[in-house]
């Protein structure tokens, strides 16, 4: 699943329906009251129970299937080399069992999220990078480390700090 929002071009790659076709299912989830417009582009769902309800139903072969055609329209979307969609790429990456992407684009996440004062949420990036470099079979490196490190010591976790230092 993308989400909490989505965006009608990312629904729109992803279900190969033209935009009037779109646009009548969207107004009918609209209409049935699990849908809200945030404005022309970006949908939500009403209530986070209703994403969930809908999760549920998938199998997981198909939920890693939609992870990584959602990565893959994001990657399209993001081609610009910005680090703009890095959170979700991490996201989408990570649970479409697609290692070292999923890892790279958690590091720049939590990079980010650090740059930004966000120390939680680049804790919780460096937790997928460091899942993420396990998986692929690989050592915890020093910028991960580090990193990670100066997260937990910015949150006052100085017992973990000093272990990944």
């Amino acid at each position: 699943m993308t989400g909490r929002r989505f965006d009608f071009g990312l629904l729109r790659a992803l279900t190969k329906h033209d935009e009037t076709e779109l646009l009548s299912l969207v107004k009918e989830l609209v209409s049935a009251q699990l849908v809200v417009e945030e404005s022309a582009d970006r949908f939500a769902f009403r209530h986070a129970l209703t994403r969930e309800a809908m999760r549920a139903r998938l199998l997981v072969r198909e939920r890693v299937a939609l992870h990584r055609a959602i990565a893959s329209a994001l990657e399209a979307e993001y081609d610009d080399g910005t680090h703009d969609g890095d959170d979700a790429l991490a996201y989408h990456t990570f649970e479409a069992g697609a290692w070292e992407p999923a890892r790279r684009y958690a590091l720049r996440a939590a990079a980010r999220a650090l740059a930004l004062s966000a120390p939680r949420e680049a804790l919780q990036h460096f937790g997928r990078a460091a899942t993420a470099t396990a998986n692929a079979g690989q050592r915890l490196d020093s910028a991960l480390l580090l990193g990670r490190g100066r997260a937990h010591e910015t949150l006052g976790a100085f017992s973990h700090a000093n272990d990944d230092f």
